[in-house]
């Protein structure tokens, strides 16, 4: 049987990307959908999300390390608690924006989801993570890391193809002992150091090809979508950090590790005051 495979990862709640990508791979008659992590956040997207994807012939739903900081907070787990800290009062208060609206079926959906998954096709043996195996953060797996971090991927030496996200970037190469390795890129963030490819920020996809004999090809798709339309999604959900969600889709710069922005703009809405009174009755909730 021939397995026409849409790899989808990091959507980053930007809803519309989502959708147009969904249009392609149906267009390029996808068989089945997995997808890899970092659902949510920094984009509006919520509840739909989860329906597009559930409505898909999805079978590989991972869970990335931005899924991970939803379920912290939101679960009353206080170890990355620092009020002092922009990042931290930046992840809360999109956390209490998701709050605001996720279906409780769609939290369990994420709460139970795995960080990895194996899979046999036609012989073939995969593995798929957000990023290593034991751990969805970090940059060992960026393009141009070391050759050994991309052998330390693949932990069992059976494994034929590994698939990962997270880093953003389209890419394909092997193992030493010639092993294939996939990342499809990003839907909601695509980004790229290289300044004639940094202007293109279309959605990101990749199609794997498995035929009766084993692998037969990947092709990495990037989709035009409406980025006026999201922003007005956006806009009418009353997305925190607007103005940098407008940034991030107009140039590809993401502000998460700015603290300087992100004071700025805690400050400008009062985020902090907001974040610890969402946070102390989240943690109040769990307690009782």
């Amino acid at each position: 049987m021939r397995h026409k495979i849409a790899i989808l990862s990091d959507i980053h709640g930007n809803l519309t990307a989502l959708r147009h990508v969904l249009e392609d791979a149906k267009a390029e008659h996808a068989t089945e959908y997995w997808f890899l992590g970092d659902l949510m956040t920094p984009g509006p997207g919520t509840n739909t999300l989860f329906k597009l994807l559930n409505s898909l012939n999805l079978k590989v739903f991972i869970r990335g390390n931005w899924d991970d900081l939803v379920l912290t907070i939101l679960n009353g787990d206080t170890k990355y608690l620092n009020y002092d800290s922009p990042g931290y009062i930046h992840v809360a208060k999109m956390d209490q924006y998701i709050s605001q609206s996720l279906a409780e079926p769609y939290f369990e959906q994420l709460q139970q989801s795995k960080m990895s998954q194996f899979l046999e096709i036609n012989g073939l043996k995969i593995q798929i993570t957000h990023n290593i195996l034991e751990k969805n953060f970090g940059h060992q797996l960026l393009p141009y890391e070391d050759q050994h971090n991309f052998d330390d991927l693949i932990v069992d030496p059976n494994v034929d193809i590994a698939v990962y996200g997270h880093t953003h970037h389209q890419l394909m190469r092997t193992t030493r002992k010639e092993q294939i390795i996939i990342n499809p890129g990003a839907i909601g963030q695509p980004y790229t150091e290289w300044k004639k490819f940094a202007n293109d920020l279309r959605a990101e996809y990749a199609l794997l090809d498995i035929d009766d004999k084993g692998y037969a090809n990947v092709s990495f798709k990037r989709v035009s979508y409406d980025i006026k339309e999201e922003l007005n999604l956006a806009k009418i959900n009353h997305l925190p950090y607007y103005e940098l969600y407008d940034e991030l889709l107009h140039t590809g710069i993401a502000r998460t590790h700015d603290f300087d922005i992100l004071k700025k703009y805690n400050d400008m809405y009062n985020y902090r005051d907001q974040v610890i009174e969402f946070v102390e009755k989240v943690n109040a909730e769990k307690l009782t």
